[in-house]
Order: C-alpha cells, then structure tokens, then sequence
C-alpha cells in the first residue's frame, strides 16, 4: 500500500485531489473525516472545498491551499534560472522559485557517452540555466541542462520579478530586453520562473537595473513603457 493509499485509508473519508495538485476557488477537495486547513471551507454538505486558486496541501488528515498569486507554476519548454539545493546519489535538485522543485538525473551507464559530463560538476548553491523537460502537473519536475546555452552560470547576480511580469520584461520580439541590455551595457538571461541572472560592468549598472526591474512590475499596465523605462535608464547613469 502507499503511503497516499494508506493516508486514504486512514481518514476513512474521499480524497478528490492529489498532494501539489492546482485547484480553483469552490473545487470539492475531500469528503469524510478531512480537517479544512488554512483557505479550505466546508459546504453545508460536509465536502471540504478551496476558498482560492492554489495548490492542494495533504499533511495528514488536514487539508489546505496554498494560494498561487505570484507563484511560478512550470510548464514544459519553459526556460528557469535555478539554484542547486541538494545533490542525492545521482540527482541534482534544483530550486526554481516555485512550490515544485527541480530534479536532473545525472547520467549513468551508456548515456554518459552522449552529454557533456562536465555540466553536470554542480555544486551546492551554484545557479544553472535550465530548461523544464516534464512536468505532470503535481509533483514530477524533470529539468534539463543538456542543450547549448544551458548549464552553469558564472558570476552574476541575481535579480527577481514575479513571474506574471517576465513578458514585459522581456517584451514584444524582446524589445524591452534589448533596452535593458543596451543602457545597462549587461548581460542579462530572463528565467520563466521570474529569476533574472545578471552581469554588469559596475554596480551602478546593476542597481539602475534593479530599480528598472521595479519600475515595470508596478506600471506594466502604462503604454508606452518601453519609452519611459529607456528614459529612466538614461537619466539614472547620465554622468
């Protein structure tokens, strides 16, 4: 028996969600001898239900949501700037800045023969570009480093937004990034997963480019924002 199986079981009452599943305000979550949690309710028919969007949260017999407002949800084939958090015998887990964490299995056997094995020299604490191979939506998180331009990022700093503003600033056909890049004179890598990894000439740069970053999550609404934000990086590092 699992342990989901045996936790079922032991309620004596009906799961209707997975642990880390999304669920929507009003959604039936479980039925029986469940305890609601934080932002769970109970229907006049007894049925624990979700007060917010947000993910499923089973810790024994009590059940809570945690609510998803500025929280990254991956997708497959999107591209996240992670932090090493944990290296088990042969995986890699990767914090993405989101309730899921990230696992890479590092080659074994045969496969060794078709990566480059020096990516995979990680260490506690180092930031790696990586691209989200599989996801199922619950608790699965494959990440992958075995595509040019991903792997291990040197030096930098790390900046973030919440991850419903990286279109901005990444911009229509990356406009806006190229502002960024050219006032900045930057190297600047956007993760999906709202982490932006940075490499500028001095922190003058580095810190108009923080205070740019923060200026377009608080007016992503305005028109015209690529035109103020290149005024702004202009007036912040005139002489």
């Amino acid at each position: 028996m699992g342990r989901w199986e045996a936790k079922l079981r032991l309620s004596e009452g009906t799961l209707l969600v997975k642990n880390r599943e999304v669920v929507v305000p009003g959604q039936a979550l479980a039925k029986g001898k469940f305890k609601p949690g934080k932002d769970v309710y109970v229907d006049n028919s007894g049925v624990l239900r979700a007060k917010k969007l947000g993910l499923a949260d089973i810790k024994d017999n009590t059940i809570s949501v945690v609510p998803l407002s500025g929280v990254y949800i991956p997708k497959e084939g999107d591209i996240v700037i992670g932090i090493i958090s944990k290296i088990s015998g042969s995986t890699i887990i990767v914090d993405i800045r989101s309730p899921y964490q990230g696992a890479i299995p590092i080659p074994r056997g045969r496969a060794v023969e078709r990566v480059d094995m020096s990516k995979y020299d990680l260490h506690l604490g180092d930031v790696i570009l990586a691209k989200v191979k599989t996801f199922d939506g619950s608790s699965s998180l494959l990440l992958t480093i075995d595509m040019e331009g991903l792997g291990k990022l040197e030096g930098g700093f790390i900046l973030e937004v919440e991850p419903a503003k990286v279109p901005r600033v990444i911009g229509k056909r990356q406009s806006m990034l190229s502002i960024l890049r050219e006032k900045t004179k930057s190297e600047i890598i956007v993760g999906n997963n709202g982490r932006i990894w940075v490499r500028s000439p001095s922190l003058k740069e580095l810190l108009a480019l923080k205070k740019a970053l923060r200026k377009i999550e608080t007016e992503s609404h305005v028109s015209g924002l690529s035109d103020r934000i290149s005024s702004f990086l202009s007036e912040e590092l005139s002489d």
